[in-house]
């Protein structure tokens, strides 16, 4: 895992950037050890020669399409992440933030490092309320894999519980990377203002 990737990602999280101050390095370090030592990364995935009937559509076809098959992958920290973050919620609140902002940089970098041993070549994750598409495309997606097996919960609202999960869709045999340029939040990104992105990618 590269640790230093996760430090700089959970930074983007917070709104730092640039160099840390001491107590605040101190902080970020302390937070990522925590996370590190108490996550349970778990995951599941399912390959497909050929999408399954709820992809065909837009805008998923436009990222499938070259694409030799699939996968429908599910991910989790697991439920001791969101434990620990909501007691400090009651003790030390900015602690939490940079702990659960820590968790959502583990979680990416996990998963990514996961999804690039699945096939030679693989693009990015594509998850549900992506470019524009339905985030009730979850709910197909959970009844395919059923994550349950690894601890994961489809919530009524939609959410994922535990909260640092995700579940999303795979393209095999292309390798293309993450984009400002489909985001349904485009428009809105409070990083793009700040000249940068919540990934780590050439293009914007």
């Amino acid at each position: 895992m590269n640790y230093s990737a996760v430090k700089t990602s959970a930074c983007t999280y917070l709104g730092f950037y640039g160099a840390l101050d001491n107590a605040s390095y101190d902080l970020l370090d302390g937070c990522l050890d925590e996370i590190l030592k108490i996550h349970r990364f778990r995951h599941i995935e399912k390959y497909y020669g050929e999408a399954p009937e709820f992809l065909n559509k837009q805008p998923y076809t436009d990222y499938l399409s070259g694409a030799e098959g699939l996968y429908l992958c599910a991910m989790t920290l697991g439920a001791e992440v969101d434990i620990h973050v909501r007691r400090l919620m009651c003790t030390d609140m900015p602690r939490a933030v940079v702990c659960d902002a820590c968790a959502s940089a583990l979680l990416e970098q996990l998963s990514d490092e996961y999804e690039s041993k699945l096939a030679e070549r693989v693009s990015y994750r594509f998850c549900s309320g992506y470019g524009g598409s339905s985030v009730e495309d979850i709910k197909p997606i959970f009844r395919e894999l059923k994550p349950e097996r690894i601890g994961m919960e489809l919530l009524p609202s939609g959410l994922i519980a535990p909260q640092k999960s995700m579940a999303g869709v795979v393209a095999v045999g292309k390798d293309e990377k993450k984009s400002c340029r489909n985001c349904m939040l485009l428009e809105k990104c409070q990083f793009r203002r700040e000249g940068v992105t919540c990934y780590k990618s050439e293009t914007k």
